[in-house]
């Protein structure tokens, strides 16, 4: 059983993750399983079949239903590489992809809209290496401290 979060917030992080795939050639769909059901997530990877899954998870509560995903995801697409983001797994990463067990390719810390497309690209050339990018986590290793977002904002004195 899954824990229900029961603030339900716009995914302003994924939304601005999906945009810069986006900006970078990705075909991105989203599903915020905060509106949709499991039955809608597996109909639409299945009818997809995307090469990349990428969850967000912004709340410990929902990591035992992500971890769960993943595991259906690999069994659906072998193929397909699994990667996870967002707050909550920055600083549970090891044990995420331990209680995976095989079935995430890597965890991403730090700020998804910098990493993600330089994560999807290494992830099509050469999955072996993602390890490599700032902020990735494999079981095999992990690359550099992650990357910030830079400031846009203009203070005004």
């Amino acid at each position: 059983m899954y824990s229900e979060v029961y603030l339900r917030l716009e995914p302003l992080g994924l939304e601005l993750v999906a945009a810069a795939c986006r900006k970078n050639g990705y075909r991105v769909r989203l599903i915020d399983l905060q509106a949709s059901s499991h039955k809608e997530y597996f109909q639409t990877i299945q009818e997809w079949r995307p090469d990349a899954i990428g969850y967000s998870l912004n709340y410990l509560a929902n990591i035992p239903e992500v971890v769960d995903l993943v595991k259906a995801a690999r069994q659906k697409l072998p193929e397909a590489f699994l990667f996870v983001g967002g707050h909550s797994v920055s600083f549970t990463t090891q044990e995420i992809l331990d209680h995976a067990g095989g079935a995430l390719d890597c965890v991403g810390k730090g700020e998804g809209e910098t990493i993600t497309p330089r994560l999807l690209a290494q992830a099509q050339e050469d999955r072996d290496k993602v390890q490599t990018l700032p902020g990735i986590v494999t079981r095999g290793g992990s690359g550099p401290a992650a990357e910030l977002v830079p400031s846009r904002l203009a203070w005004m004195i």
